[in-house]
């Protein structure tokens, strides 16, 4: 199967990221690469799906009780 590199340079940001929210490099990219490719929208702090209308910028958790902006593709 393909492994695409990750640029240089975004590797010391996905490091940072990993370490303030205690997850692996992996597991962050992977979120990171979900919430803007998938058309479900996923919670950045927990990755639970998130219902939201078409078009919406922000929706709401209701795992972490909080509200989220959304990403989609088209931003």
């Amino acid at each position: 199967m393909y492994s695409p590199r990750i640029d240089e340079k975004l590797i010391p940001v996905i490091y940072r990221r990993a370490k303030s929210i205690k997850k692996p490099m992996t597991k962050v990219v992977n979120e990171i690469l979900t919430a803007e490719l998938c058309e479900d929208f996923y919670c950045r702090n927990c990755n639970n799906k998130i219902s939201a209308d078409q078009g919406s910028k922000e929706g709401y958790c209701d795992k972490c009780n909080s509200s989220v902006f959304l990403l989609t593709t088209s931003q």
